[in-house]
């Protein structure tokens, strides 16, 4: 999933020079994630770091649609065994926003989109994976330092659910992925 994220961001970014006039934006950045899950908080963490993608196109007056992939991973050591866990979560967003400009280098937007989550955990030799429908929900403010560049701060929250099958290893049920998510990064407008 991360390559076809990664190839549709190029294409985008190579074939919008010619027709763009302003109106598409691409940003990358990290975002800090406060898991929703508590029992993925107990044993890989209350924090995680999540790379970020987005881009988008404005369709009509200060509305865009945007396409945005972000992920994390950890690791847990059990400690009487001393076996490592690992487990990620990985969301693909295809949503709307609206967005004002409150000065020429001042804007900001509100977000929504419908997300693709996937959970992947692996320990003790045996993985259990699962992909399930999601939403985000999320508000920002972007800064333009230069003409078309900007760099962007945004607060959302992101959620899906997801039920695991029993392995003999690991433990099975309903899982909530994703969580609070604090997010800033670079972009360019063309």
């Amino acid at each position: 999933m991360r390559k076809a994220v990664f190839i549709t961001v190029l294409i985008v970014l190579i074939a919008t020079p010619s027709f763009a006039a302003g109106r598409f934006f691409v940003s990358a950045g990290a975002a800090a994630v406060f898991p929703v899950d508590s029992s993925y908080r107990d044993f890989y963490g209350q924090l995680q770091v999540s790379p970020e993608l987005k881009a988008g196109y404005s369709f009509f007056k200060r509305f865009y649609v945007w396409l945005g992939y972000s992920f994390f991973a950890s690791r847990y050591t059990i400690p009487d065994l001393l076996d490592q866990t690992s487990a990620s979560q990985q969301f693909l967003a295809l949503g709307i926003g609206w967005e004002t400009r409150r000065s020429r280098r001042l804007q900001f937007d509100f977000f929504a989109a419908f997300a693709l989550a996937a959970f992947r955990e692996k320990g003790l030799g045996e993985t259990v994976k699962d992909i399930a429908p999601g939403f985000q929900l999320g508000a920002g403010a972007r800064y333009f330092v230069a003409r078309n560049v900007f760099v962007g701060m945004a607060l959302s929250f992101s959620g899906a659910s997801i039920t695991l099958a029993e392995a003999a290893n690991i433990q099975g049920g309903d899982r909530k992925l994703g969580g609070l998510r604090l997010g800033a990064g670079l972009g360019l407008r063309f």
